[in-house]
């Protein structure tokens, strides 16, 4: 069985078109290339199918799931989403491997402007902060970022220029919610002392 992965490096900003009930339209160009119908794409770390292709637009179906743990469940408008086509064997890993399975949302708390980055402090429920590892991986909106700290239910992320430049956490503000997805290397290591523990 071949299973579809992400690497965390975005390849495009996509534009939300349009949004109603399932139905998602993107505004893209670079991810058009070379995508079919049936393809999954990364769509601010939601892997998602392509139900159907324009020339400047890719068509995707939400389901309740995705809806209920994603940032397409909340209140707040989107109109720009990281994009990335599914990664294949000869492509360089620049990031770290996703599933494009979101566990749940942050909350982006306090951005700290500093010299040669920004630090972002985000609010996590238990489930996400229990994964997660000071100097870790994480996903954030699909995007391959390290965990600079860890501090009860927050975390804090440091965004090079380069990063904000090429995806939407450039964009981000106060309260803004993100899409989230550990590291699965770390998911797995913590079920297996879990079970270790309980023998």
């Amino acid at each position: 069985m071949i299973y579809k992965m992400f690497t965390g490096i975005v390849e495009e900003i996509g534009k939300i078109r349009k949004i109603k009930e399932n139905d998602l339209v993107i505004d893209c160009k670079k991810v058009i290339e070379g995508s079919n119908i049936g393809d999954s794409i990364s769509v601010s770390g939601i892997c998602l199918t392509i139900t159907s292709i324009t020339d400047d637009s890719l068509h995707f179906q939400l389901t309740e799931e995705t809806r209920s743990k994603t940032f397409f469940g909340s209140e707040q408008e989107k109109s720009m989403v990281n994009l990335e086509r599914a990664a294949t064997f000869d492509k360089r890993i620049g990031g770290h491997l996703l599933e494009g399975h979101i566990e749940g949302t942050a909350i982006c708390k306090k951005i700290s402007i500093l010299k040669n980055s920004n630090e972002v402090i985000f609010e996590a429920e238990k489930i996400i902060i229990d994964n997660i590892v000071e100097k870790g991986y994480i996903g954030i909106d699909g995007t391959s970022i390290t965990i600079v700290s860890i501090e009860n239910n927050q975390f804090a992320i440091s965004l090079i220029p380069h990063t904000m430049d090429i995806t939407t956490l450039g964009h981000l503000t106060k309260n803004q919610i993100v899409n989230i997805e550990t590291d699965i290397n770390a998911r797995y290591i913590r079920k297996y002392v879990e079970q270790i523990m309980k023998n």
